[in-house]
């Protein structure tokens, strides 16, 4: 239970004399005290009644701490563990301390827990647009799952896949601002009726403790915290130690991980550092109340893989450039319900934020132009491209080319933690700018396409847990550490028959080294034919293993993977068939934002309105984690519901559009020529007609 502690008992504007005064002389009453005090008391109950009627208290309204001010407030508290003990840094066997204890007193817990950032299990939370989802990426069994609690069209509800919290805790808590507890001691989360039911918890939460919000996680001044360290103790099932190895206020030796299935041994201990603490024994916090744009950067950060510059060569959001923080736009109160900044979004709060929106900023008439926003011109652009066209699709994102390039994002590849694999091939597979409309409104993307291995029951394709199917799958397989099961089946080595065959008996013999470029390309082509026939002879063993965990009955083993289904036909032969799971999920972008220089749309129609333009004509290519096919290739207009013949047309109309204005002018100038002559012949006429008069 949170609670409060505030440094006053009174208003702190008041000065002690006059705390004082309100609190009354202590000496004896005088005359008339006893009616004195019967009319206070008549009073005092009145008014507490009609607070109560009207839903609150005074003692409810100063529950928690606040100062009032823009400054910024020194932290000077005291440390407390998660039972609520305060703890003495320098004891022999110091507990971790707990955020929601030690920052819970002043600062409602409860409600922040409910804010965007921490609320996804929450059914009776406003989810918003699509977002990315969490992808369980396993390339041990080439699988790519996207999941979400928020019920986002495309993704999967870990609770209905038996995902539990302590799953998903270990496995995405690298990027988690905490909030991952046991279903009992997160209340403001429970789910709603009719929600999925939370899984069988198999973790050890007595040992490990909750994953608490950790509000230093955003709030610490100056880049003191290490999400690396808060990644390693949840790696090693510490999560109540997290915070405190993460803040860098102490060491944390030991591991629950280690600890045997019965709990014996010694679990993590922490020594904390050297604190900065005054006469009172109050630690002092570091604290900054508008989170750095370092901070976020370390889960919204993405990668174009490919393009045409280094990514030394990159610019930063135009606004970033500008001086502007995240925060700005993205801001939020105590209730920590971030400002996504979409148009139409609706704030949790009630408050209107479209003037935190692209649109709500640099168009809006009325209450636009905040933080000195300027108001575009689009001189010459007709207005319909305001409706048909979203501001990210001219102005967010990579330019497009002429296919959608592929790219890395914290959440999905972990960027952000040391890595020797940050690789192009590091799974999964993901790709932009991708351009699809919402409605009648154009808007670039960010797309994957699921892979994983499930049950068909039906016309209803669900995973399986993916942990359970690399349990059933590990010996069909075999794919060693490190690898994935594309590069497992990739590996086949020629031998001199089958060298012979592909580059003939005088070049058999010749090193990889040697080999030419059409040789290497014709090798390559050779073993991914042989790979995909391996993968397909296994196919029939793995949908066997894998019927254990699907279970008996009607369901059919499947695997999703590139676009279409594996499944086995009645005769035990493998056959491919589309279906809605095997269909991509895709999410708007909106960063990085460029300048107008280098919006879409700069260069003229042409950027657009060409034969071949890449907004429309771009392609598509469909990424498969295991041996396939020749990938299917779409263009961006098919995807996006645009008819081909129609916008050819169209296009075509722009390509005499300079000659017919040209044409369009001269015509004109005839024309005015003829009616002035006409008119300069009409006043002679009547000028001359006159004069005969005369």
């Amino acid at each position: 239970m949170s609670v409060a502690t505030p440094t006053f008992r009174q208003h702190p504007a008041q000065s002690r004399r006059e705390r004082k005064a309100v609190d009354g002389d202590k000496g004896e009453l005088g005359p008339g005290s006893g009616d004195l005090i019967m009319r206070f008391s008549t009073l005092i109950v009145f008014t507490s009644l009609l607070l109560a009627a009207n839903g609150s208290s005074a003692a409810e309204r100063s529950r928690f701490a606040e100062t009032g001010s823009r400054s910024q407030y020194v932290h000077w508290i005291e440390l407390y563990d998660a039972n609520f003990n305060e703890i003495d840094p320098a004891a022999e066997h110091p507990a971790p301390y707990s955020p929601r204890k030690t920052c819970g007193r002043c600062h409602d817990y409860d409600t922040i827990a409910c804010g965007y950032h921490f609320n996804a299990r929450a059914d009776d939370a406003a989810h918003g647009r699509p977002g990315e989802p969490w992808i369980w990426n396993d390339p041990r069994t080439a699988t790519q799952l996207p999941l979400s609690y928020r019920g986002w069209a495309g993704t999967y509800d870990p609770r209905r896949l038996d995902i539990s919290a302590w799953d998903f805790a270990l496995k995405f808590g690298r990027h988690l601002p905490g909030g991952v507890e046991p279903a009992a001691s997160s209340a403001p989360l429970a789910a709603a009726e009719g929600a999925p039911p939370e899984p069988a918890t198999p973790g050890n939460w007595t040992r490990s403790g909750a994953l608490e919000i950790d509000c230093m996680i955003c709030h610490a001044a100056e880049s003191g915290y290490s999400m690396e360290a808060w990644a390693h103790q949840i790696d090693e099932e510490n999560f109540a130690w997290a915070p405190t190895a993460g803040l860098g206020i102490g060491s944390v030796t030991g591991a629950v991980a280690d600890l045997d299935d019965d709990g014996a041994g010694e679990g993590p201990q922490v020594t904390y550092h050297d604190l900065k603490r005054n006469g009172e024994g109050k630690v002092f916090f570091n604290v900054v109340r508008q989170p750095r744009n370092d901070t976020c950067y370390y889960c919204h950060s993405n990668r174009t893989l490919g393009g045409p510059q280094a990514a030394w060569n990159h610019d930063e959001d135009i606004h970033l450039r500008a001086g502007m923080q995240c925060a700005d736009c993205h801001r939020n109160g105590i209730g920590h319900h971030t400002v996504r900044g979409f148009a139409g979004e609706q704030h949790a709060s009630g408050e209107a934020v479209v003037t935190l929106s692209c649109r709500g900023c640099h168009l809006g008439e009325e209450q636009g132009g905040r933080l000195g926003a300027p108001q575009p011109l689009h001189a010459g652009l007709p207005p319909l491209h305001l409706e048909k066209l979203s501001c990210t699709a001219c102005h967010s994102g990579p330019l497009p080319g002429d296919q959608a390039l592929p790219l890395q994002t914290a959440l999905a590849h972990g960027l952000g933690l040391p890595s020797h694999d940050y690789t192009a091939e590091l799974p999964p597979e993901l790709v932009a700018p991708v351009f699809l409309r919402d409605g009648e409104t154009l808007f670039p993307h960010r797309m994957m396409w699921p892979s994983f291995w499930g049950a068909q029951r039906g016309e209803t394709i669900v995973p399986a847990h993916p942990e359970a199917v690399y349990d059933a799958l590990r010996r069909t397989f075999r794919v060693r550490r490190g690898k994935t099961l594309k590069e497992t089946l990739l590996e086949i080595r020629l031998g001199r028959d089958d060298k012979t065959e592909l580059l003939g008996e005088e070049r058999a013999g010749a090193d990889e080294d040697e080999w030419t470029e059409e040789e290497q390309a014709r090798v390559a082509a050779w073993v991914e034919k042989k790979a995909l026939a391996d993968f397909q002879e296994k196919l029939p063993e793995a949908f066997e293993a894998l019927a254990e965990v699907v279970g008996p009955g009607e369901a059919k083993p499947v695997f999703v993977a590139g676009g279409k289904v594996y499944r086995l036909d009645s005769e035990g032969h493998v056959e491919t068939f589309a279906h809605a799971a095997a269909e991509p999920y895709a999410w708007k972008l909106a960063h990085d934002v460029r300048p107008a220089r280098a919006s879409l749309g700069a260069g003229g129609c042409f950027d657009c309105h060409a034969e071949g333009a890449p907004i429309f004509a771009g392609k598509v290519a469909t990424p498969s984690p295991v041996p396939s096919e020749e990938s299917a290739v779409v263009a961006m207009q098919e995807l996006a519901g645009y008819d081909k013949t129609k916008l050819d047309a169209w296009n075509q109309s722009f390509q005499g559009r300079a000659a017919f204005k040209w044409l369009g002018f001269a015509s004109m100038g005839v024309v005015g020529f003829v009616l002035l002559s006409g008119a300069v012949w009409g006043f002679l006429t009547v000028t001359g007609v006159a004069r005969r008069k005369d």
